[in-house]
Protein backbone atom coordinates (compact mmCIF):
# COMPACT_ATOMS: atom_id res chain seq x y z
CA UNK A 1 0.00 0.00 0.00
CA UNK A 2 1.21 3.52 -0.61
CA UNK A 3 1.92 5.60 2.48
CA UNK A 4 -0.95 7.57 3.99
CA UNK A 5 0.87 10.82 3.20
CA UNK A 6 0.91 9.86 -0.48
CA UNK A 7 -2.79 9.00 -0.32
CA UNK A 8 -3.46 12.44 1.18
CA UNK A 9 -1.45 14.18 -1.54
CA UNK A 10 -3.27 12.33 -4.32
CA UNK A 11 -6.71 13.03 -2.84
CA UNK A 12 -5.98 16.72 -2.25
CA UNK A 13 -4.50 17.05 -5.74
CA UNK A 14 -7.58 15.57 -7.42
CA UNK A 15 -9.84 17.96 -5.53
CA UNK A 16 -7.43 20.86 -6.04
CA UNK A 17 -7.68 20.40 -9.80
CA UNK A 18 -11.44 20.81 -9.58
CA UNK A 19 -11.15 23.99 -7.49
CA UNK A 20 -10.97 27.17 -9.55
CA UNK A 21 -10.00 29.37 -6.63
CA UNK A 22 -6.45 30.32 -5.63
CA UNK A 23 -5.09 28.61 -2.53
CA UNK A 24 -4.97 32.01 -0.82
CA UNK A 25 -8.77 32.42 -0.93
CA UNK A 26 -10.56 31.85 2.40
CA UNK A 27 -11.68 28.28 2.93
CA UNK A 28 -9.65 26.66 0.16
CA UNK A 29 -6.76 25.27 2.22
CA UNK A 30 -8.98 23.82 4.97
CA UNK A 31 -11.12 22.23 2.25
CA UNK A 32 -8.08 20.65 0.59
CA UNK A 33 -6.77 19.49 3.98
CA UNK A 34 -10.12 17.81 4.66
CA UNK A 35 -10.00 16.05 1.29
CA UNK A 36 -6.44 14.91 1.91
CA UNK A 37 -7.45 13.53 5.29
CA UNK A 38 -10.48 11.84 3.70
CA UNK A 39 -8.18 10.02 1.27
CA UNK A 40 -6.34 8.48 4.23
CA UNK A 41 -9.44 7.14 5.99
CA UNK A 42 -9.71 3.74 4.26
CA UNK A 43 -6.44 2.65 5.86
CA UNK A 44 -7.98 2.88 9.32
CA UNK A 45 -8.87 -0.72 8.57
CA UNK A 46 -5.35 -1.79 9.57
CA UNK A 47 -6.88 -2.20 13.01
CA UNK A 48 -8.39 -5.43 11.63
CA UNK A 49 -4.92 -7.03 11.84
CA UNK A 50 -4.96 -6.50 15.62
CA UNK A 51 -8.50 -7.86 15.79
CA UNK A 52 -7.42 -11.10 14.11
CA UNK A 53 -9.42 -10.52 10.93
CA UNK A 54 -7.51 -12.07 8.02
CA UNK A 55 -6.15 -9.82 5.30
CA UNK A 56 -8.10 -11.74 2.65
CA UNK A 57 -11.41 -11.33 4.49
CA UNK A 58 -13.95 -8.97 2.90
CA UNK A 59 -13.85 -7.12 6.24
CA UNK A 60 -10.04 -7.15 6.50
CA UNK A 61 -7.50 -4.70 5.11
CA UNK A 62 -8.51 -3.40 1.68
CA UNK A 63 -11.95 -4.97 2.05
CA UNK A 64 -15.15 -2.99 2.53
CA UNK A 65 -13.35 0.13 3.76
CA UNK A 66 -11.69 0.42 0.33
CA UNK A 67 -14.91 -0.08 -1.65
CA UNK A 68 -16.78 2.49 -3.69
CA UNK A 69 -19.78 1.98 -1.39
CA UNK A 70 -17.66 2.90 1.63
CA UNK A 71 -16.29 5.90 -0.29
CA UNK A 72 -19.85 7.08 -0.94
CA UNK A 73 -20.85 6.60 2.71
CA UNK A 74 -17.72 8.38 3.99
CA UNK A 75 -18.21 11.22 1.51
CA UNK A 76 -21.81 11.77 2.62
CA UNK A 77 -20.86 11.61 6.30
CA UNK A 78 -17.90 13.97 5.89
CA UNK A 79 -19.95 16.40 3.80
CA UNK A 80 -22.52 16.53 6.58
CA UNK A 81 -19.95 16.82 9.39
CA UNK A 82 -17.76 19.38 7.63
CA UNK A 83 -20.40 21.57 6.01
CA UNK A 84 -18.86 24.70 7.52
CA UNK A 85 -15.60 23.94 5.68
CA UNK A 86 -17.07 23.35 2.22
CA UNK A 87 -19.51 26.23 2.57
CA UNK A 88 -16.61 28.54 3.40
CA UNK A 89 -14.91 27.27 0.23
CA UNK A 90 -18.04 28.26 -1.70
CA UNK A 91 -19.16 24.75 -2.65
CA UNK A 92 -22.63 23.25 -2.85
CA UNK A 93 -23.50 20.11 -0.90
CA UNK A 94 -23.59 18.02 -4.08
CA UNK A 95 -20.21 19.28 -5.28
CA UNK A 96 -18.60 18.80 -1.87
CA UNK A 97 -19.95 15.26 -1.59
CA UNK A 98 -18.82 14.35 -5.12
CA UNK A 99 -15.33 15.73 -4.53
CA UNK A 100 -15.05 13.97 -1.17
CA UNK A 101 -16.09 10.75 -2.91
CA UNK A 102 -13.33 11.22 -5.50
CA UNK A 103 -10.83 11.88 -2.75
CA UNK A 104 -11.74 8.77 -0.75
CA UNK A 105 -12.01 6.61 -3.89
CA UNK A 106 -8.56 7.75 -5.01
CA UNK A 107 -7.21 5.65 -2.15
CA UNK A 108 -8.39 2.42 -3.78
CA UNK A 109 -7.11 3.58 -7.18
CA UNK A 110 -3.60 4.03 -5.78
CA UNK A 111 -3.78 0.71 -3.96
CA UNK A 112 -4.63 -0.98 -7.26
CA UNK A 113 -1.27 0.05 -8.75
CA UNK A 114 0.69 -1.13 -5.72
CA UNK A 115 2.57 -4.44 -5.69
CA UNK A 116 0.35 -5.86 -2.93
CA UNK A 117 -0.96 -9.39 -2.77
CA UNK A 118 -4.59 -8.29 -2.34
CA UNK A 119 -6.13 -5.34 -4.11
CA UNK A 120 -9.14 -3.37 -2.89
CA UNK A 121 -12.60 -4.95 -2.92
CA UNK A 122 -14.09 -2.15 -5.02
CA UNK A 123 -17.61 -3.50 -5.24
CA UNK A 124 -18.15 -4.74 -1.68
CA UNK A 125 -20.75 -5.55 -0.38
CA UNK A 126 -21.99 -6.92 -3.74
CA UNK A 127 -18.73 -8.66 -4.61
CA UNK A 128 -15.68 -9.49 -2.54
CA UNK A 129 -13.43 -9.74 -5.62
CA UNK A 130 -10.14 -7.86 -5.15
CA UNK A 131 -8.85 -5.70 -8.00
CA UNK A 132 -5.20 -5.13 -8.89
CA UNK A 133 -3.88 -3.48 -12.02
CA UNK A 134 -1.51 -5.40 -14.28
CA UNK A 135 0.73 -2.31 -14.00
CA UNK A 136 1.95 -2.09 -10.40
CA UNK A 137 4.83 0.40 -10.23
CA UNK A 138 4.42 1.43 -6.57
CA UNK A 139 6.26 -0.55 -3.93
CA UNK A 140 4.02 -1.54 -1.02
CA UNK A 141 4.83 0.33 2.19
CA UNK A 142 5.97 -1.86 5.07
CA UNK A 143 3.74 -1.96 8.13
CA UNK A 144 6.58 -2.31 10.61
CA UNK A 145 8.83 0.65 11.42
CA UNK A 146 11.97 -1.51 11.36
CA UNK A 147 11.58 -2.32 7.64
CA UNK A 148 11.43 1.39 6.77
CA UNK A 149 15.12 1.79 7.54
CA UNK A 150 16.40 -0.51 4.83
CA UNK A 151 16.18 -1.18 1.10
CA UNK A 152 12.40 -1.75 1.23
CA UNK A 153 11.76 1.70 2.72
CA UNK A 154 13.90 3.40 0.08
CA UNK A 155 12.09 1.55 -2.73
CA UNK A 156 8.77 2.81 -1.35
CA UNK A 157 10.05 6.40 -1.25
CA UNK A 158 11.53 6.11 -4.76
CA UNK A 159 8.42 4.67 -6.39
CA UNK A 160 5.99 7.01 -4.64
CA UNK A 161 8.13 10.00 -5.55
CA UNK A 162 8.34 8.97 -9.20
CA UNK A 163 4.77 7.80 -9.76
CA UNK A 164 2.76 10.02 -7.39
CA UNK A 165 4.67 13.00 -5.96
CA UNK A 166 6.24 14.21 -9.23
CA UNK A 167 2.97 13.93 -11.22
CA UNK A 168 1.08 15.68 -8.40
CA UNK A 169 3.69 18.46 -8.32
CA UNK A 170 3.36 18.87 -12.08
CA UNK A 171 -0.43 19.05 -11.76
CA UNK A 172 -0.21 21.69 -9.00
CA UNK A 173 2.21 23.73 -11.11
CA UNK A 174 -0.11 23.41 -14.10
CA UNK A 175 -3.06 24.45 -11.97
CA UNK A 176 -1.21 27.55 -10.77
CA UNK A 177 -0.21 28.45 -14.33
CA UNK A 178 -3.79 27.96 -15.54
CA UNK A 179 -5.26 30.11 -12.73
CA UNK A 180 -2.76 32.93 -13.39
CA UNK A 181 -3.49 32.78 -17.10
CA UNK A 182 -7.26 32.79 -16.55
CA UNK A 183 -7.09 35.81 -14.19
Amino acid sequence: MPTIVTHALAGATLVGLACRKPLSEPGVLPWLALCGAAAMLPDLDVVTFKLGIPYASPWGHRGFSHSLAAAALLAALLAWLARRIWRRAGLSAATATALLFLSVASHAALDMICDASFGPALFMPWSDHRYLSAWKPIEGAPLGLKRWFGPKGWRVVDTEFLYVWLPCAALWLGRGWWLRRAA
